[in-house]
């Protein structure tokens, strides 16, 4: 019997000092890329101007999971809003610069940076 890998993504959602943090976890590939970015434009279209997604948990990230968290940062953006990511292992990091896309969206070291960066605006 061949063995077959459960892919679960787990993506949760919490208020915290007046933004919303949004936690994915898991790895975010073509599987799973439309589930993340409904949720992202979903919470981004709502009203919300200030997000920080968590990347702590996510394991890898691939061409269609950086597309999701993009088009949801750019909603934020047309809308006067800020995204922030937080906490992306080294593997997730690597991605996200040698893709660009840390210049595109500001990416920070904690939680509590993105806090605290999002507060001032």
């Amino acid at each position: 019997m061949a063995f077959q890998e459960l892919i679960e993504m787990n993506i949760t959602q919490r208020r915290l000092d007046g933004l919303t943090v949004v936690d994915l976890s898991g790895r975010i590939d073509s599987s799973v890329s439309g589930q993340v970015m409904d949720r992202l434009n979903g919470l981004a279209g709502s009203g919300i101007k200030k997000m920080i997604v968590n990347l702590s948990e996510v394991s890898y990230i691939s061409s269609a999971g950086l597309r999701s968290i993009l088009v949801a940062a750019k909603l934020l953006k047309s809308a006067s809003g800020e995204m922030r990511l937080c906490q992306p292992n080294e593997l997730v990091r690597r991605t996200l610069e040698d893709s660009g896309f840390s210049n595109l969206v500001r990416i920070d070291d904690s939680e509590s940076q993105s806090i605290a960066a999002l507060q001032v605006l």
